[in-house]
């Protein structure tokens, strides 16, 4: 199966990331969902509260799998969320105009971009960390091979 069309390579995010002619709203729901397992759903549901910057961390409400749940955010997501937020107490953490950011607005960007799906940076980001467990097992498989071969 051809899956081409569903990876986005860093140079792609990178260079989407770094376009600043696209609102900080939108390059930073990007930049979580590149590097966090946060859902589009779920970046655009947050609102202020459920940011804790101290603690790198965002708090997901009524998530697909049910319940609440926390996801780490690295240092550049953080840095990003804390600009788009400023000193707002309260509100969605993502807008436009004062108002919420959309999954529809989120994607369409993005494609505009990057000519890809947004669904593309879960996609890659689980492609990665599937390709990172493997390798070690594989490693490991071929050092018991080499030490269970005859001299």
């Amino acid at each position: 199966m051809d899956t081409e069309h569903l990876i986005v390579t860093d140079l792609e995010v990178d260079s989407a990331l770094a376009d600043l002619s696209v609102p900080l709203a939108l390059r930073a729901v990007w930049q979580l969902l590149s590097e966090s397992d946060v859902r589009l759903a779920e970046a655009v549901a947050l609102d202020v509260p459920d940011v804790e910057l101290a603690d790198r961390l965002v708090v997901l409400h009524d998530t697909k799998d049910g319940g609440t749940y926390e996801s780490g955010i690295t240092a550049a997501t953080a840095a990003q969320l804390t600009e788009l937020i400023g000193s707002r107490p309260s509100g969605p953490v993502f807008t436009i105009e004062s108002r919420r950011l959309r999954k529809e607005e989120v994607a369409a960007g993005f494609r505009q971009i990057t000519g890809k799906s947004v669904h593309a940076l879960r996609f890659t980001r689980q492609a990665r960390r599937h390709r990172s467990t493997a390798r070690p097992q594989l490693v490991a498989r071929m050092a018991d091979e080499e030490t269970a071969a005859p001299a």
